[in-house]
């Protein structure tokens, strides 16, 4: 399921990789790819898991380079009860501890294919499909994400919402995808991908200050709405953003 990825990895020198579901590129795709190619300027290479022939279909016509893989064969019964073994996990159906290792699956998904694909010669921003691009970055601010690493810290973690791989840290990046894969082999961990992101990046990488390229918080107050779209990357905290009506559809990219 890990290394059993289908499509062709991109050759561009510089590019944003997405990954998500089904579910999620149908709802929020269409919005990311319009404004990440509005305020960015980049090539977009898409990851998605457990696609219908329809969403393949669609990338290809839209000539959006794109790769993706399947989780129908794999072992979700035992997988769960190893993470029921391990957590103590016996108040909750089977059906939602699998729907909470799927999610994690695909948070994770999207580092193992870039530590198994990327070139030392790459340079790859990686975003979450349901945020979007507001502005457009100043050369400064592309010189300093393009330097080094880079991640927005928030509550001491490095957020994968919005974050680049330097191609100096290549080994890491690898190990990167190592660490994951070989940890949700023995038993699946929530949260599996900002664990591994702490374990090597906490120290060498640039600080997106949080506010300015992206704020992390819930959407409460109309002054939480302000700050938000101050941002060059909007991404609203929890449910609360997810819940929201996605406006951009399929019609208005192709």
């Amino acid at each position: 399921m890990f290394d059993q990825v289908i499509g062709e990895w991109p050759t561009h020198k510089r590019f944003i990789l997405v990954s998500c579901d089904e579910i999620y590129f149908n709802r929020y795709f269409p919005r990311f790819y319009k404004t990440f190619t509005e305020h960015w300027q980049l090539p977009i290479h898409a990851h998605i898991i457990d696609p219908s022939k329809e969403s393949l279909a669609r990338l290809t016509a839209l000539d959006i380079s794109h790769t993706w893989c399947y989780t129908t064969d794999y072992d979700w019964v035992n997988t769960v009860a190893r993470f029921r073994k391990e957590n103590n996990s016996t108040q909750h159906p089977n059906e939602a501890v699998k729907q909470w290792l799927y999610e994690c699956y695909c948070q994770c998904q999207r580092f193992v294919v870039l530590g198994a694909n990327m070139t030392n010669k790459q340079s790859v921003i990686v975003a979450d499909v349901d945020a979007y691009a507001q502005h457009t970055p100043t050369k400064k601010q592309k010189q300093l994400l393009f330097s080094c690493s880079a991640f927005t810290e928030y509550n001491n973690r490095l957020m994968a919402t919005f974050c680049h791989f330097h191609p100096d840290q290549l080994i890491q990046i690898r190990q990167l995808s190592s660490i994951i894969v070989d940890q949700l082999t023995k038993c699946f961990i929530l949260g599996m991908d900002q664990r591994a992101l702490k374990e090597l990046f906490m120290t060498a990488r640039v600080d997106l200050k949080h506010g300015e390229w992206i704020r992390h918080y819930d959407v409460k107050t109309p002054e939480d709405v302000k700050a938000h779209q101050r941002c060059l990357v909007y991404h609203e905290k929890g449910l609360r953003g997810k819940m929201k009506d996605v406006t951009t559809a399929w019609e208005n990219i192709e």
